[in-house]
């Protein structure tokens, strides 16, 4: 049996009955599913766009430090619940254990693991839409808002940060989505199931706490009002403050045993940064902006001209002035938004980071890229109703092609702006520089032997700032990629009449010691030997800094076996016949290297405490 078909050409076309059934029911399942066929499109054309920006970066800063603790550590419960800076993480530890064991320092593990779960959080956004305005074509809008909103990106390529914010981006929406569900259906495996989002936030980022606050605004303003909101779903609050109690209390514990970070700005810094934040950053990026960086090294936060900034603030204005006159509870859902833009990202900052560094924080987008779920959903709920809602505007809309032509163009002037954006801000990234040392330094290490001896020095400071204390030391970031029995000898050095130290470029040379030289004025230029013992003193403006290394010259006539003391430290040492030197790591405090029994036919001459450096 076959179908006949008369195209406009005249020409008949034969069809065979079952391909003209398979060819309908494959254009009704399109049909059915049009929405969300285009906002997978879209979530994978975005997510191909941004792996070509976070392609162009590597890591910075306190990746390093993440790294090498991963390396260096066992999956253990100390290490997932480290505090780090007043950040408690334990989700992004484990995420940082597992990518550094794949390979530390991949960064296409480290950008790909980062851009899978970008990817689950635009899917979560996804599903947020949909629950919250039903499958209705214009939940796209939002979505897209959430995929261009340069306010996300430069998150994504400092890794450090995303593994803070993309757990965050995922646990909002989806929080929404099974609370939004428990609303409608009282069930409460639903609200369990977005108690267990709140926990999965807070595992990434304490700011997660501000979850259920969240979830309470839109329950009083959607589902009538806060104290019907808190009387009929008491059982699900219950649960969520029980998750954010134990999580705190957790918290509170582990911060007993952590250096103390937190403090409270001044007045003028406080003010500054709430400023820089709110005024600054967030009107003008929730716009598409800022359209100018301030950037540098593989970085950028937001530096709008003044001029920007005031129009971006008049036009936030007018937005919430037209969206509030039509749209019910449209003016309560902006304020929402800017409610948790306070608690949860303004807040913790002010606590811990605006005291250390002034009201500048607020230029960074980081802080804000765990709002850009939130952001679009109230871009929908201004605009749309929800799924159910009765009466949702205040008085009759405008023509329907006026509305659609105004919001089309709205949502075209922001993407072309986001797109401006983002692509000035992918310009500055790039750090060729740190990514030629380090696999410069993973080549030289995979060919050394694993009892070589490698001394300790600063990586440059390009690469990472020595305000990273132990973590700036090449035994850290570069002993991450070596061997477990390397790494260890990396960190505690033993003595050697030949060692080697990485140079600038990331290679191993012979070490040097670069310092102030101590040279004996006897007659034969060698350290008098008094009783069959030798003192070698040190100078006194080097030998008190914690990593100093020495270098003690010395001539013996045959192979000799000495011991070196230096404070309560002894150091056997196997001396080769000749003129030759000895290496060794310098006992902060001690003003002496002492050798008793010296053996005959051994001269010790001058020394040299100081820093390793490659021999010239």
């Amino acid at each position: 049996m076959t179908e006949t078909t008369k195209p406009r050409t005249g020409m008949v076309l034969t069809v065979p009955a079952p391909l003209a059934r398979l060819a309908g029911a494959v254009s009704r399942w399109v049909r059915g599913r049009g929405v969300l066929l285009v906002a997978l499109v879209l979530i994978a054309a975005s997510l191909a766009w941004k792996a070509a920006i976070v392609s162009s970066s590597y890591f910075k800063e306190d990746d390093f430090e993440f790294v090498a603790r991963a390396m260096e550590s066992e999956l253990s419960f100390d290490y997932l619940t480290r505090i780090h800076f007043g950040q408690f993480m334990p989700g992004g530890f484990l995420l940082a254990w597992l990518t550094a064991r794949l390979e530390p320092f991949g960064w296409g593990y480290a950008a790909g693991g980062i851009l899978v779960l970008h990817a689950f959080a635009a899917l979560a956004v996804l599903r947020m839409l949909r629950v919250v305005f039903g499958r209705r074509p214009a939940i796209l809008a939002p979505l897209l808002i959430f995929l261009v909103a340069p306010i996300a990106v430069p998150a994504l390529v400092w890794w450090a940060a995303a593994l803070n914010t993309v757990f965050l981006q995922i646990a909002l929406p989806m929080a929404i989505a099974s609370h939004w569900h428990h609303l409608r259906t009282g069930r409460m495996r639903h609200a369990l199931a977005a108690a267990f989002w709140v926990l999965f936030g807070l595992l990434g980022f304490v700011k997660g706490f501000a979850l259920p606050l969240l979830l309470l605004a839109l329950t009083a303003i959607y589902h009538g009002g806060l104290r019907t909101a808190l009387r009929r779903h008491l059982p699900a609050w219950a649960a969520y403050v029980t998750v954010v109690v134990a999580f705190g209390a957790l918290y509170v514990q582990r911060s007993l045993s952590a250096p103390n970070t937190g403090g409270l700005p001044i007045f003028d810094q406080a003010t500054g940064f709430l400023w820089e934040l709110l005024g600054k950053t967030f009107a003008t990026t929730v716009l598409g902006g800022p359209w100018r960086w301030f950037a540098g090294g593989d970085w950028g936060v937001a530096s709008p001209p003044l001029a920007v900034v005031i129009a971006s603030l008049v036009t936030l204005a007018a937005v919430v002035l037209v969206t509030s006159h039509y749209r019910r509870r449209a003016g309560a859902a902006w304020a929402m938004l800017l409610g948790y833009v306070l608690v949860a990202d303004a807040l913790p900052v002010l606590w811990g980071r605006v005291h250390l560094l002034g009201s500048f924080v607020g230029t960074d987008t980081r802080y804000l890229a765990d709002a850009v779920p939130l952001v679009a959903l109230v871009a929908g709920l201004v605009l749309l109703p929800v799924e159910g809602e009765a009466e949702p505007y205040r008085r009759a809309l405008p023509a329907r092609e006026r509305v659609s032509g105004v919001l089309g163009a709205a949502l075209g002037l922001f993407v072309g702006a986001s797109l401006v954006s983002v692509t000035l801000f992918a310009g500055y990234l790039g750090a060729d520089r740190r990514h030629r040392y380090i696999e410069t330094a993973r080549a030289e290490l995979a060919r050394t032997p694993p009892d070589a001896v490698i001394y300790d020095r600063l990586v440059p400071s390009e690469v990472l700032p020595n305000s990273y204390r132990t973590y700036s030391l090449t035994s850290r970031v570069l002993g991450a990629m070596a061997s477990p029995q390397l790494r260890a000898r990396m960190q505690a050095p033993p003595a050697a009449l030949d060692g080697l130290v990485f140079d600038e470029r990331g290679r191993l040379r012979p070490v040097d010691v670069q310092g102030i030289t101590l040279a004996p004025t006897t007659k034969d230029r060698c350290w008098p030997v008094t009783g069959g013992t030798v003192q070698v003193p040190l100078d006194n403006r080097a030998r008190r800094v914690e990593g100093t290394l020495v270098r003690l010259g010395y001539a013996a006539r045959t192979d000799a076996e000495v011991t070196l003391w230096m404070g309560e430290r002894a150091t056997d040492v196997r001396l080769r016949a000749g003129l030759g030197q000895v290496f060794l790591l310098a006992v902060p405090g001690a003003d002496r290297i002492v050798v008793q029994d010296v053996p005959k036919g051994v001269c010790f001459g001058d020394v040299t405490p100081g820093q390793a450096v490659p021999r010239p």
